[in-house]
């Protein structure tokens, strides 16, 4: 499969006609999507074990990152480092002015992977909601599970909508067919993160979540697709 790109006008540059080249995303993977892939594959290794080994390969990479090391792997290198600003040689570490953070580079392999990718350019995309995650709190499940009642969490891209506009909003969409039910108690409505409600109507059964909104002058509905099935159980 190659990787989908299209071009943009570049607003600086030397000549008049030069484009910049931008990634359209498919989608994102989570933990679980990367257990199921690698599951398919037919190792002989049980998900449970590939879970523990991956639980456990996490942990020692940050226990060694909070230890003050650096590491290398084939897929990334990781790097302990230090931000804020010190008032001379003697001011002490302020977690209030100073914090550490992990800065990451690209490993050997995934270097050499990506240089040799290939590109498919496809025509430039509307903009639109973009759906990376699910979070399910009433289930503490990610991209699975949908908890009437309780409150949800969706983080993307270009999420927030007028809620004034019917058309507008967190919608799902029962996989057997129906009717959509829109999502109506909304607490946070932000571009990058909405947080609300999962309405108490939901019958039990698999749900298509997308997210609608209005551009030019709301005479166009976009809508932003979950790719995921979530599911009332």
């Amino acid at each position: 499969m190659n990787i989908p790109y299209y071009l943009q006008d570049l607003p600086i540059g030397p000549e008049p006609d030069h484009k910049i080249g931008r990634i359209q995303v498919r989608g994102s993977f989570s933990e679980q999507n990367l257990l199921d892939r690698m599951t398919q594959r037919g190792t002989g290794i049980s998900r449970e074990d590939m879970q523990a080994t991956l639980d456990l390969f996490t942990k020692v990479v940050v226990d060694s990152l909070t230890e003050g090391w650096a590491i290398n792997t084939r897929l990334a290198n990781y790097k302990p480092g230090i931000k804020g600003i010190f008032n001379g040689a003697t001011d002490p570490f302020d977690p209030g002015r100073h914090h550490f953070r992990a800065t990451l580079s690209e490993g050997v392999e995934l270097k050499n992977k990506m240089r040799v990718a290939s590109g498919e350019r496809v025509t430039v995309p509307l903009p639109a909601p973009f759906l990376i995650q699910y979070t399910d709190y009433g289930s503490h499940t990610v991209d699975s599970t949908l908890t009437p009642g309780n409150i949800g969490e969706i983080n993307g891209q270009a999420l927030k909508y007028n809620p004034e506009n019917e058309n507008e909003g967190v919608f799902l969409i029962p996989e057997a067919g129906g009717d959509a039910t829109r999502v109506e108690s909304v607490s946070i409505l932000t571009e990058g993160r909405l947080m609300f409600m999962v309405p108490t109507s939901l019958a039990a059964g698999e749900y298509i979540m997308e997210v609608r909104k209005a551009y030019t002058n709301e005479a166009s509905i976009r809508t932003g697709t979950l790719h995921h099935t979530l599911v009332v159980l």
